[in-house]
This record gives C-alpha cells, sequence and structure tokens, in this order.
C-alpha cells in the first residue's frame, strides 16, 4: 500500500456550523488540472495524457481510504443532485501554497452542511518547485499521494476539523480550536494525522509524498464521527453465507489497485469471526458504491455496486453469493439514479428480493423516493414512491417498522442539538405512506444513530450511541411497537470508543441485532510509526434487555478498507 502525507495548508477562515451529520458527497473537479508544470512525468518528456490519468484515479483511491470510516462518496462529476462539496484541483504553482479552504480559496471550515455547494482549492503546481516531485521523483505515485493527502486535509477542514485535532486530544496541551497545540512533544506524535499542518510542525517533502495519511482512532475521526455518519450505519452487516441459523458475517473490500478492489469475508461463528477468505479478486472500483442484500431471495446476501458515470447516470452491477464467494459480475441497472441520489437496499414489496431505493434532494426541504424492484435478475424500471419524504441532512433508514415483512421508510431529523424528530412512511408494496411521527425527540444531534430488531419482536427499534468524556460510547435503546418508539433505556454504559467503526448485526442468529465495533491497534506510542494494517473487532450481543459484556471477534482488515 503506498503512503503518503500531507502538503502544507493555510488560509482558514473559522465558521460555525450546526451538523447536520448525514452522508456528504464530494466532487473531485479536474477539469483545471494538467501536468504543464512538469518537463517529464515518469520518465515521460514532456508527461503523456495516461500519466495525468493515473495521477487522478490514484488520488481517487487515496482519498476514498483516506474516508473509508465515514459515510462519503467520491466523484469525478458534479453532482445533479444534493449538498457536496467540489474539490478544485488546480494546475498552477501558487507560490508554496499546496490547499486552502478558506476566504477567497474555499467556503471555511465546518461549511459542507451550512452551503449547498461548499468548496476548497488544491494547487497541484506548487508540488513542480520541489526536488522532491521533479526529475526522478516526478513519478505518479508521488504525485498522487500528495495531492491527495492535502485534498483530504482541507476537505478535513470543510467538514470541521482543526490543526489541534492531529492527534489524541489527551496528549495535546493547550490546543485551541483555532489550531494553536503545545508543540513540546516530538512534531512526529502528530505527524502521522490528516490535520496534521506541514506549516506548523515542519513536514518535510519527502514525508508529503510517501507517509501513511490514513486517519487513525485519534481525535480528529472522533470529531467527525459527530458530524458525518459512519458507512453504512443505515443497514446492518449481512449473512453472506446462508444456512440453518444465518449469522452475519464480516465482509470487507480492500483496494489492490484503483481498478481493482478484492473482497474478503470472515464468516461468524456465533461467537468470533472465522479466518478470512478470499471471496473475490477484482469486484468494484475506488468510490464505488457498494451495499448487501439478498436480491434474488436464496437466503444468501449479495454484493451490491453502483458507479457513477455521470451526473445523471449510475450504473448498478450485481456479483451474487454462492455460500463461498461472490460469482461474476451481472449489471442489474445501466442507468438507476443520479450522483449525489441517497442509494439503499432493501426489500420494500415483501417478495424475499431486496430492491434499489433512492432518494433524490431536489432542494433543501424536498426528497424524492424511487424503487427499482429486483425481478431477481435486475433491477426493474424506476417508481415514484413518495413524492416528498424528508429533507436535506435528514438520516434515511429502510427497515422493517411494523413486523409486516417490507421495509419502510424511516427518517429522522435534527430541530436543535438535544432534539431528534423521528419519522415513518410505511410500504403499501407499492408506495410509501403518508407520514407518521414516531418520536418527538428520540436522541441528540451528533449521536450515532442505528435502526433494526434489537429485541427480536420483528420490528425496527432506535438505538443511538453517544460519545461522553472525550472517548466511552454509551448506548440507548427506543423499542419500537409498531406506532412509536418508545423511552429511552440504557444497553451499555461504556462500549466502544469514538472513533470506533460501529455497525448492527445478528452475528449470533438469535434474530437480535448485536453491536460490534472496529478499532486500528497498530499505534503503541504517539512518537511510533503508526501501522494502521489492522484492525481488531469487538462484540456486544443483544441479550433483549441490553448488551453482553465485550468479546474479541476477530483482528479483521485495515484502516482504509471497506465494510458494506
Amino acid at each position: 500500500m503506498n503512503k503518503r502525507f500531507l502538503a502544507t495548508s493555510f488560509l482558514i477562515v473559522l465558521l460555525s456550523a450546526a451538523r447536520a451529520w448525514a452522508g456528504h458527497v464530494v466532487w473531485i473537479d479536474y477539469s483545471k488540472f494538467n501536468l504543464g508544470e512538469w518537463s517529464s512525468v515518469n520518465g515521460n518528456s514532456p508527461p503523456k495524457t495516461s500519466d495525468l490519468n493515473a495521477i487522478k484515479k490514484q488520488i481517487i483511491a487515496n482519498v476514498t481510504e483516506d474516508y473509508a470510516t465515514f459515510d462519503i462518496t467520491f466523484t469525478t462529476v458534479k453532482p445533479a443532485n444534493g449538498r457536496f462539496t467540489q474539490v478544485k484541483v488546480l494546475s498552477n504553482d501558487a507560490g508554496g501554497l499546496f490547499g486552502c479552504s478558506g476566504e477567497g480559496c474555499g467556503t471555511g471550515i465546518g461549511s459542507w452542511d451550512t452551503e449547498t455547494e461548499s468548496s476548497l482549492k488544491v494547487f497541484a503546481g506548487t508540488l513542480s518547485a520541489y526536488g522532491e516531485f521533479t526529475g526522478s521523483n516526478a513519478t505518479t505515485a508521488r504525485l498522487a499521494n500528495s495531492l491527495a493527502g492535502t485534498i483530504s486535509h482541507e476537505l478535513g477542514h470543510i467538514l470541521g476539523l482543526y490543526h489541534c485535532r492531529a492527534a489524541d486530544d489527551s496528549f495535546i496541551v493547550g490546543c485551541s480550536e483555532e489550531g494553536t497545540p503545545d508543540v513540546s512533544n516530538d512534531k512526529n506524535a502528530r505527524a502521522w494525522h490528516i490535520m496534521s499542518s506541514g506549516l506548523s510542525w515542519g513536514l518535510t517533502e519527502e514525508e508529503k509524498a510517501t507517509n501513511d495519511r490514513f486517519f487513525s482512532k485519534h481525535s480528529e475521526r472522533r470529531k467527525l464521527a459527530g458530524a458525518v455518519q459512519l458507512r453504512n450505519h443505515f443497514a446492518p452487516l449481512a449473512n453472506v453465507n446462508g444456512g440453518k441459523t444465518p449469522k452475519a458475517d464480516l465482509t470487507y473490500g480492500r483496494l489492490s489497485s484503483p481498478d481493482v478492489m478484492k473482497w474478503y469475508v470472515r464468516l461468524s461463528s456465533g461467537s468470533e469471526f472465522g479466518g478470512y477468505d478470499e471471496w473475490s479478486d477484482n469486484a468494484g472500483n475506488a468510490a464505488d458504491i457498494f451495499l448487501t442484500g439478498d436480491v434474488h431471495n436464496d437466503g444468501r446476501a449479495d454484493l451490491v455496486y453502483g458507479r457513477i458515470q455521470s451526473p445523471t447516470q449510475v450504473s448498478w452491477y450485481v456479483r451474487k453469493s454462492n455460500g463461498s464467494g461472490f460469482s461474476g459480475y451481472n449489471e442489474w441497472a445501466s442507468d438507476a439514479g443520479d450522483a449525489g441520489d441517497i442509494f439503499r437496499l432493501a426489500d420494500v414489496n415483501k417478495d424475499g428480493q431486496a430492491d434499489l431505493v433512492y432518494g433524490r434532494p431536489l432542494d433543501k426541504a424536498t426528497v424524492r423516493w424511487f424503487v427499482r424492484k429486483s425481478n431477481g435478475t435486475g433491477f426493474g424500471n424506476a417508481e415514484t414512491w413518495a413524492d416528498d419524504a424528508g429533507n436535506i441532512g435528514d438520516l434515511f433508514f429502510l427497515t422493517d417498522a411494523d413486523a409486516d415483512g417490507d421495509a419502510d421508510l424511516v427518517y429522522s431529523r435534527a430541530i436543535t442539538s438535544n432534539e431528534v424528530k423521528w419519522w415513518v412512511r410505511r410500504s403499501n408494496g407499492s408506495k410509501f405512506g403518508s407520514a407518521e411521527l414516531w418520536h418527538s425527540n428520540g436522541g441528540d444531534k451528533g449521536d450515532l444513530m442505528y435502526v433494526g430488531d434489537a429485541d427480536g419482536d420483528g420490528d425496527a427499534d432506535l438505538v443511538y450511541g453517544r460519545v461522553y468524556g472525550g472517548k466511552g460510547v454509551a448506548w440507548y435503546v427506543r423499542r419500537g411497537t409498531g406506532y412509536i418508539f418508545g423511552f429511552a433505556e440504557t444497553w451499555a454504559n461504556d462500549a466502544g470508543d469514538a472513533g470506533d467503526l460501529f455497525r448492527l448485526g445478528d452475528t449470533t442468529g438469535d434474530g437480535m441485532l448485536d453491536l460490534m465495533y472496529g478499532r486500528p491497534i497498530g499505534i503503541s506510542s504517539l512518537t511510533a510509526t503508526p501501522d494502521l494494517t489492522q484492525v481488531r473487532w469487538y462484540g456486544r450481543s443483544s441479550l433483549g434487555t441490553g448488551l453482553s459484556s465485550v468479546s474479541t471477534w476477530a483482528d479483521a482488515g485495515n484502516e482504509g478498507d471497506c465494510f458494506p
């Protein structure tokens, strides 16, 4: 795996923003990007179009890995709908400035959910002034590493992060929100994290070209988890191999190149995830939209992925599970949805086959919902299931809220910092019905939100985690009754750390969703070079009234893997 490091950034305007904490779309705009500042790249003089294309692809792969933990979609086309951040990759030399996200250069810290179109700039040509990126050092990998690191850093600002979020809060004395940390510790203590600044800590250009820039379990990831929900929080872990007592398994994809995603599965035994098996050596590209679900009613979840082809075209592919691997791909829809739509996979008509469901933000207060039903070999024609259900920034779930066997549309909206309203629109097999208020206040803005059957009674419950004390996470359940979410019950006072990757899934096969969480374990000290290539997974099983004590389920995957 390539190692990379951030370029320096500055010119940041501080803005206060109320976090919507929904998913987000990031458009990497290459329209003004070329290699005109270089006499040669990869030994080619002048640089070839293939060199430029290779850099573009590798940038997408790197930033996708950097933000793998979060519900963020990257695309190289302007989204047709919804809120997004534009990353303007420019070819000019900005006189020592690598990237910026403030006044005259972008929309500023925390602007992703206050602006319909937030923005930042990256100046690729600046690299051409340094020997570390010219001559024999002008390779696609080195250029892509530094540019991707700069993008991830500036995007961190747009999402609400400051330079002082560069390492664990407990190790920074006097770290202010404006980014003035105590630098008495070795600069390498902070240099391994995306929000560290070369300007502040004197990173070398060689480090920017070669060092790894993944998010860690440290403070910047904790901070982001309160702004952007974690990846696939809207769907439980899936059972991919079937069986008489189906148990949710751990499935994950790893990029071996921008165009090759390898997939691995660790099957659940009911008490741990077993050894890994490769289920596909090539299924999907960097920045594809990955989902799992049983699309042809054989009891096994399949791998489903969408690829953004243009602002108004997303193609969808399915690789069916055969119980021990994902088969060859088939195109299930050549054009289903737009860039910027909200994509979900769920059985909305009670035929046992997961359907493709997507919401289209038409304006800040209007989201239109479409369904393409699965026929077992493809997704059918688009049907409008709700003309207006939800607002931009709402959290959307597809789950069986009333135990009638089909998935309903559930969504929440943060009204204030400690007031979140919940609505349900029930499926009748052909439409989502009128909005019903299921709770006037369930959770706080910034909580980790999940919906699913935690107590085994067939209808969906509201499950949410709340960070306290900077690190610990308390978990609450509001049981579904078929018409409302009930009162809050504390199911665990401390389960997991802020910044862990949390998922629900019936890993024990008893019909109740359990709490699983992964944590990178490769950081032994702040001054050591971190190894983020191993994630340890923990489980707390649902007892129907609370969560069990913690147990270790597997060391599986790394920080940049995709866990759908």
